[in-house]
């Protein structure tokens, strides 16, 4: 399985936040792959893969954004029920190598 770098913005839990940050990408033609945003009162995270981690990492800097880094698992998915399902991908814990 292919890996990406993705990124992790740390920010504030209030409306806007999320649009500020795919506005900051959007602006810069950074094409977001994947977006996961989690919340614990009054803090948040928003989790992104994007297709130029190089631009994203850079529009992120302008805008003053902190941000960490790292390597994820990427996998493509049929848009259908079970396509998660160990049976039908290779995501089964003895077929996920940890280094």
């Amino acid at each position: 399985m292919p890996k990406v770098k993705q990124l992790t913005v740390a920010c504030e839990n209030r409306p806007g936040t999320l649009a500020h940050i795919a506005k900051v990408l959007g602006d810069t033609k950074v094409n977001i792959l994947s977006c996961l945003a989690t919340t614990s009162g009054t803090e948040g995270s928003v989790h992104v893969a994007a297709d130029n981690i190089n631009k994203a990492k850079k529009a992120l800097d302008g805008a003053g954004l902190s941000y960490t880094e790292a390597d994820v698992l990427q996998i493509d998915l049929p848009n259908a029920p079970g396509a998660l399902s160990p049976r039908e991908t290779s995501t089964s814990p003895s077929a996920i190598r940890r280094p």
